[in-house]
């Protein structure tokens, strides 16, 4: 019941009754962590077959001392990234206890997570008609902006998500991968309704963006290029993913403000986010040291903190949009946050733990014989979804491990689909 409590609450990230992390308020990850903790016969096994990623945690609190002798302690900061970084561990432990130790069914696991994304879709349809454009039914609007802890809804859906613009974490961070694993042909009904369900009632620009390169990189995976009719299929896709990429443009407000204005200038959450990065970004070109090393866990406040002025005035000479977002940087609080993994990671624990964590990854699929067209296009997509998300907790790298991991690698439960 614990793992289908978290497979239920997966799509569900963004509720007050959430635990706050890093720009979101999950669910599910505390189920995983409740669940391998029930389980903790099975651990040892687990640890054994997956050590380095559960070592790794160790090196990054070795490395911060460095950052925590030179900078500061923030503790609830410090506190938010390692128990991120454990429920990133417990995921990558509750399937691997579930599906390999205990050899649950994962059909039955596959349908509670297909219904839990059918009705946040659901969800995201009721918010839609909801809004003042349409049905304007007041008291559903009402009871979604109490439910949700930064509800968007006052002007487009969200779904059940932090935010909307990780719709396309969900659909191609877990859901997309889950269909590689598994082929199983609802999850290929599923995805493409919810993004061009998203599309249609306009959740945001980058889910857009973002099912754009994921459908490149699905053909990728799916085209045979020794055939040549298969071929020219890939390129007549390729030709309709370049229309409808310039009509979007062409049509889509915001979009086409960012092609016409640049991404400093065309739209102020667009621009707010690339500073929220470039702000430590900038601190790591004039403190070699800690770019090495990092500010330590929990010090990202402090890495933004001192590159602030030098990215606003690079910043301000470009053109770029300055709200109230971009102001309060001058001075963050201690827990706060970058919207980007490699941001985070870098400025929390050095540019040396990040190349270390790569190198572990490309020997885990090295070791496993794992290497294949769709690993390697599954590792792009990863790398992709990432640079504007930054939570340590969140699903996609733990679920690539783990398949990784398996014996039988990408593909694990093809034969029995």
């Amino acid at each position: 019941m614990l793992l289908y409590l978290a497979l239920i609450t997966l799509p569900v990230d963004g509720t007050a009754v959430g635990i706050q992390l890093p720009y979101w308020s999950p669910i599910a990850p505390w189920f995983f962590l409740a669940y391998s903790v029930w389980n903790w016969r099975y651990l040892r096994l687990t640890l054994r077959r997956f050590l380095p990623f559960f070592l790794f945690p160790i090196m990054l609190a070795l490395t911060s001392i460095y950052g925590w002798q030179t900078i500061a302690v923030h503790g609830m900061a410090l506190t938010k990234s390692f128990v991120s970084i454990l429920l990133g561990l417990a995921c990558l432990t509750s399937l691997d206890i579930a599906f390999i130790r205990k050899r649950l069914s994962w059909r039955t696991a596959l349908s509670v997570l297909i219904a839990a994304y059918w009705v946040a879709f659901a969800t995201g349809v009721l918010q839609y008609l909801a809004q003042g454009g349409h049905l304007n039914w007041k008291p559903v609007r009402a009871y979604f902006v109490n439910l949700l802890h930064r509800p968007y809804i006052w002007t487009r859906p969200q779904f059940l998500f932090a935010e909307p613009s990780y719709i396309g974490m969900h659909l191609f961070g877990v859901l997309l991968p889950c269909y590689w694993i598994t082929r199983d042909r609802r999850l290929a009904v599923l995805i493409p309704t919810f993004a061009i369900g998203s599309i249609a009632m306009g959740a945001g620009t980058r889910i857009i963006i973002d099912s754009a390169v994921a459908l490149f990189l699905w053909m990728v995976t799916s085209v045979n290029f020794r055939d040549r009719r298969a071929t020219w299929g890939f390129v007549g896709g390729m030709a309709a993913i370049g229309i409808g990429s310039i009509g979007a443009m062409l049509f889509n407000p915001r979009l086409n403000s960012l092609l016409t204005h640049g991404l400093l200038a065309g739209d102020g959450s667009m621009s707010a986010r690339i500073f929220h990065a470039l702000a430590p970004m900038w601190s790591w070109l004039h403190d070699p040291a800690h770019f090495l090393l990092g500010w330590g866990a929990g010090n990202i406040s402090d890495a933004v903190r001192n590159g602030y002025l030098g990215a606003r005035r690079w910043y301000d000479a470009h053109g770029g949009i300055v709200g109230w977002e971009i102001r309060s940087l001058a001075d963050p609080p201690a827990d706060t946050f970058t919207m980007s993994l490699y941001s985070s990671f870098i400025s929390e624990f050095g540019i040396l733990m990040f190349a270390v964590f790569l190198l572990m990854s490309v020997i885990h699929v090295t070791r496993h014989h794992a290497w294949n067209r769709t690993v390697v296009v599954w590792m792009v997509l990863i790398a992709y979804l990432y640079i504007q998300f930054e939570s340590y907790a969140f699903y996609a790298i733990p679920l690539f491990i783990w398949t990784v991991g398996n014996q039988h690698g990408c593909g694990l439960f093809e034969k029995d689909a």
